[in-house]
């Protein structure tokens, strides 16, 4: 038996509520339509982030055969630029970015003894060494970065593009690698460097 739309949309609302009993429980909330495509959102405090990187036009994927799709595509700052966002949504700013951390009592750049915490904002898998919960919903995969004709390498960065031309950078970090730190980096030193993007607006 195949249940209306939206009744399975309220079904998984109710679920959703009674599970959620705190803030630090976030689930994608809705849907935004970015250059021809549905991305998932995620609200986390007065934010909503897109919890799924940018794969629009332009662009360059993880390889040639496109074999991490999760990954999104990788921009220049060129491109960056080009990018048509949604009315009420934006390329994220570095102070957005350092909202996000800070609600989850994360420093930008962040301190030593808050690698743990930083594991609420990164993916379950894919990671080499650091186990991620992705208890914010912001999913952020180790997709690396890129740089002039290069694949990126991946497994233990996660890079986002800011409009500023600097990137947050979520790296694996500690004893074993098993640990977590985020890394602020001006990047418009050369045209060469291609990050993923997630887009972001205030509630």
């Amino acid at each position: 038996m195949r249940f209306p739309v939206i009744a399975i949309f309220f079904l998984f609302s109710l679920i959703s509520l009674l599970g959620c009993d705190d803030d630090s429980a976030v689930i994608p909330v809705e849907q935004v339509h970015i250059e021809g495509k549905n991305y998932l959102t995620a609200k986390i405090g007065n934010q909503s982030w897109t919890t799924q990187n940018y794969e629009g036009p332009g662009g360059v994927p993880y390889d040639d055969a496109n074999s991490k799709p999760e990954y999104g595509k990788y921009y220049s700052k060129v491109e960056l630029a080009a990018i048509n966002v949604p009315e009420g949504w934006r390329i994220p700013t570095m102070e957005d970015y350092k909202t996000l951390a800070e609600f989850y009592g994360i420093s930008a750049p962040s301190k030593a003894s808050e690698g743990d915490a930083i594991k609420v904002l990164i993916s379950t898998d894919h990671w080499n060494n650091a186990k991620g919960s992705n208890a914010s919903g912001f999913n952020a995969f180790p997709g690396g970065y890129m740089f002039g004709e290069a694949n990126p390498i991946d497994g233990d960065i996660a890079e986002f593009w800011t409009t500023e031309g600097y990137s947050f950078s979520i790296q694996e970090a500690g004893e074993n690698l098993s640990s977590l730190r985020v890394a602020l980096y001006e990047s418009n030193s050369s045209p060469d460097y291609r990050f993923n993007v997630r887009f972001v607006k205030t509630n």
